[in-house]
């Protein structure tokens, strides 16, 4: 009888032990064979994004409308001491030819203007004595009569279209003490060719990835501007383009082709815009080290082969010896449903009564080590929560020209939610909100790391894109891998009210003011994610009354009993309905005021429901110096 039991035994086995090898192979293989394909997949689709990305960057940083304003503004601004102080020498038509032939690389003509639309003085004699009102085009700059410092038309795209009629553009600006205006003329051709050296200036720092490179061609199809790292004895400014990818001949439609190019295969995209085209070049060689980053689609895949690999198994399992089982089956599932006192008893082999033994001990171990848990986590809950709450200013600053309040709602199981602020210098603000992933201890010592980061960078002066790069490059140096960080930076000018920020990844900040609505962002990466990762700074700017209210997902995501969540539109109707309820001549109770009204609705929309996240919130009111009167 024990021989025939060993028997039988042996058999099982050896049934489970082969077909779980024939199922782990045939698993590697198909997982091998399928990471590859997706692999491959995305690293394609990867780099023409990557190649997307550098073409719509340079579209972003060419603003010829934008340069010639910075240019009449700083060097012919109403800011300068010269063109104020000594006004009378530019009312002299010699004078402000000298003036133009000094300074002919942009400017080709400067023409005074009376308070009357009437030309007094100009470099460009046809010019003297015209009216402005007798020109429908150059009657706009009449509103620097009304009151306004400068106006000028935009001119690109236009200039470059074919069928244009610019041959020269103006800019006009107010001078202190004079009650008519100054125009400054461009000719077509000199802003056509600072076009192509803004291209060059540009394309030149663009390196894609280590090889990577960028050309930018005129639309005569020469080369303008090139990526320095790439130029070469084939590739050289000011030489006609001969890539073996085409120019486009449909504008705005960016190309996508993985060809020789040359002399080296590479995925390129090409554009062609107004007045330029642009090829991005990103050698395969080099793009494929991007292969690592989808190390996370290959693990995926593996957890469905061993997911399937699980179930086949578990089949065999249960045909081979589901009659063991079944009653050990029966007294687990009473234990996993919370009976701990339900004890395990099997009459069978004495694999299976020790298995039962087995499981008795250990539900009696368990029960111990629950208890132990239990009171551990409390402890730990405790202590993060003290230092969750420790870690974020209580005190908020007196101050002529902003207010401010902030409040932090802890959830029972403690987040890694927090608020931060202070003063970069006498005239800036810093100010941050941000949610940490993750709960308890770990959390709260990230969230600790993380607002420290941020605050040491600001604190250095560097503007807020650096702020957030540097921090998220810190961040990814932690051994914390799977932990990471939403955040939204901002950096208000307490002297003209402008607000530059970062958003990372966070919840979209509402403006509360002339117009209440949320502020338009470009999502950037979040922090502690990618090392390489870069961030994009926008700005807007305040006027005095304008507040900025900023808060975590535990607002939009607060549920009531029927597991409804709160949400954005919900949170903005309330700001827009509830704003002008809010009173109070002291900026920071004003603050106070919305930050407690939001959160009392909150409270009002959970009714009974427990708080599943934290609740952080910051109002930060701009007043300019001029208080709320």
């Amino acid at each position: 009888m024990g021989k025939t039991v060993a028997k039988k035994e042996k058999k099982i086995g050896n049934i489970i032990y082969k077909r779980l090898v024939a199922i782990v192979l045939f698993a590697l293989a198909l997982a091998a064979v399928a990471g590859y394909f997706v692999q491959d997949y995305f690293q394609k689709r990867q780099s023409f994004t990557i190649l997307r990305q550098y073409i719509e960057d340079v579209d972003m940083e060419i603003d010829l409308n934008g340069e010639m304003e910075e240019y009449i503004r700083g060097d012919w601004g109403m800011n300068n001491d010269s063109i104020e102080s000594n006004f009378d020498a530019y009312q002299d038509n010699d004078f402000l030819k000298r003036l133009v032939n000094q300074n002919s690389e942009w400017l080709t003509e400067v023409t005074i203007v009376n308070n009357k639309g009437v030309v007094t003085h100009s470099s460009n004699p046809d010019m003297i004595g015209y009216d402005l009102h007798d020109n429908e085009c150059m009657s706009e700059f009449l509103c620097i009569l009304d009151g306004k410092d400068y106006y000028a038309r935009d001119f690109y795209p236009a200039l470059f279209e074919e069928d244009n009629d610019i041959n020269r553009v103006y800019g006009a600006i107010s001078v202190d003490g004079f009650d008519g205006l100054v125009l400054f003329g461009f000719d077509r051709d000199t802003i056509k060719a600072q076009f192509e050296g803004e291209l060059w200036n540009t394309v030149t720092c663009k390196r894609i990835g280590e090889t990577g490179y960028m050309i930018a061609c005129n639309p005569e199809g020469k080369m303008v501007g090139i990526t320095e790292a790439a130029i070469s004895d084939r590739l050289q400014e000011e030489t006609p383009y001969t890539g073996e990818v085409e120019l486009p001949e449909t504008e705005d439609e960016i190309s996508k082709q993985i060809t020789e190019f040359y002399g080296e295969k590479c995925y390129v995209s090409a554009v062609k815009r107004k007045g330029y085209y642009l090829i991005a070049a990103y050698p395969v060689k080099d793009a494929n080290s991007l292969r690592n980053k989808y190390n996370a689609l290959m693990l995926i895949t593996l957890v469905v082969v061993l997911s399937v690999l699980f179930v086949v198994l578990y089949v065999l399992m249960k045909k081979h010896v589901v009659r063991e089982v079944s009653g050990i089956h029966g007294t687990l599932k009473k234990i996993t449903e919370g009976d701990l006192d339900e004890k395990a008893d099997s009459e069978g082999s004495l694999e299976f009564h020790d298995l039962s033994n087995g499981i008795n001990e250990t539900v009696s171990n368990l029960k111990d080590r629950i208890q132990a848990a239990k009171e551990q986590m409390a402890a730990e809950g405790e202590k993060a929560r003290r230092i969750q709450e420790a870690s974020v200013p209580r005190v908020f600053p007196v101050n002529d020209s902003f207010g401010l309040y902030a409040s932090m709602h802890a959830a029972e199981a403690v987040g890694g939610d927090f608020y931060d602020f202070f003063m970069i210098d006498a005239d800036k603000l810093g100010f941050v909100v941000a949610d940490v992933s993750g709960r308890g201890m770990p959390a709260a010592l990230y969230m600790m790391r993380a607002r420290t980061l941020i605050r040491s960078f600001a604190e250095q002066g560097l503007p807020v894109d650096e702020v957030a790069e540097q921090a998220n490059r810190k961040l990814c140096e932690d051994e914390s891998k799977d932990m990471f960080v939403t955040a939204w930076i901002g950096i208000l000018d307490l002297k003209t009210g402008l607000l530059n920020y970062v958003h990372a990844g966070h919840t979209l900040p509402v403006l509360v003011g002339r117009e209440t609505c949320f502020v338009k962002q470009i999502c950037n990466p979040i922090l502690g994610g990618v090392e390489t990762a870069t961030y994009v700074k926008q700005e807007i700017r305040l006027l005095p009354g304008d507040s900025i209210y900023l808060y975590t997902r535990g607002i939009t995501e607060a549920q009531n009993a029927a597991g409804e969540m709160y949400g954005a539109d919900r949170l903005l109707t309330l700001i827009k309905g509830e704003q002008g309820k809010l009173k109070n001549a002291d900026v920071n109770a004003f603050c106070k005021a919305g930050c407690e009204l939001v959160y009392e609705r909150i409270r009002e929309f959970m009714g009974d429901a427990p708080q599943s996240d934290d609740i952080t919130m910051m109002w930060v009111t701009y007043t300019g110096g001029r208080g709320l009167g």
